[in-house]
């Protein structure tokens, strides 16, 4: 029988933002062997990530797909229904990040985001505590924010605006990877932090691409990762590359659908 209790592998809280460090993936295997399901870097960088923030005296938690089930079912029941009619498991993935953090409080990274051995992540929290912040969203280049590194106090407002929102955007938004996108992942979080009041966006703190994603100065590292993507993310990420082939094709288009138009409005003019 499933219970709830996640792998707690070391404990420590200071303060009101707790040094607990949530992971997750479908099953505990990892922590006993490599599993040939996950990346070697990835699992390289969960057991070295732990071995490092274990010496400073950090929680790490590693939840599976049955402990965040049972977490949901017993917490937080009457988003079940919600959760168990998203078509991705990502999407309870996504979900379950925001239910967590909210619950407990802490920080939490995608297994495709590791350690970095000279950055100490407890600074986060400390400038959280000092800045009276109750979350932080790392910045994306050119807008918005990412949503694979959370850092949380217990009982966010941000993340309890999260939550509530969830059941509403449970939609579809025309392929796989925007469904995700819009209904649980970044563009989520991105949305929901836009549609904030300025007074509720102040106790958020946008974590600059500086620290979160600039080679030099970033405190994670982002290994190979996204491996939830469907096909359809090829298509648009090529869109994204090609923006000015694309532009141009759209105005050709335009103005030859607009000659079409005038052609055939003077054929209709003669007739007459």
């Amino acid at each position: 029988e499933h219970t709830e209790r996640p792998n707690i592998i070391n404990r420590h809280v200071v303060n009101h933002a707790p040094l607990i460090m949530h992971r997750m993936w479908k099953d505990d295997v990892i922590i006993e062997k490599n599993d040939h399901e996950l990346p070697a870097n990835w699992t390289k960088a969960l057991l070295r990530c732990n071995e490092q923030y274990s010496r400073w005296n950090w929680t790490t938690i590693l939840w599976t797909d049955d402990s965040i089930a049972v977490f949901i079912e017993k917490h937080y029941p009457t988003f079940m229904p919600t959760y168990n009619t998203y078509p991705y498991n990502i999407q309870r993935v996504d979900a379950a990040r925001y239910f967590i953090l909210y619950h407990y409080g802490g920080m939490y990274m995608d297994l495709d985001v590791g350690c970095k051995k000279d950055k100490d992540l407890g600074r986060i929290f400390d400038s959280m505590e000092m800045l009276e912040k109750v979350a932080v969203l790392p910045m994306t280049q050119p807008v918005g924010f990412s949503n694979d590194v959370l850092f949380a106090t217990k009982e966010s407002p941000f993340f309890k605006d999260m939550m509530d929102a969830l059941p509403s955007e449970n939609k579809w938004y025309g392929t796989p990877y925007l469904t995700v996108m819009y209904s649980t992942g970044p563009m989520f979080v991105s949305l929901q932090y836009m549609k904030l009041s300025r007074a509720m966006q102040r106790g958020v703190l946008a974590l600059s691409p500086e620290m979160y994603s600039e080679r030099n100065t970033r405190y994670f590292k982002h290994l190979r990762g996204s491996t939830w993507h469907q096909n359809d993310v090829h298509a648009i990420k090529w869109m994204f590359r090609n923006k000015c082939v694309i532009a141009v094709a759209l105005f050709l288009t335009a103005v030859t659908l607009y000659k079409v138009k005038r052609i055939r409005h003077k054929h209709a003019n003669k007739r007459v």
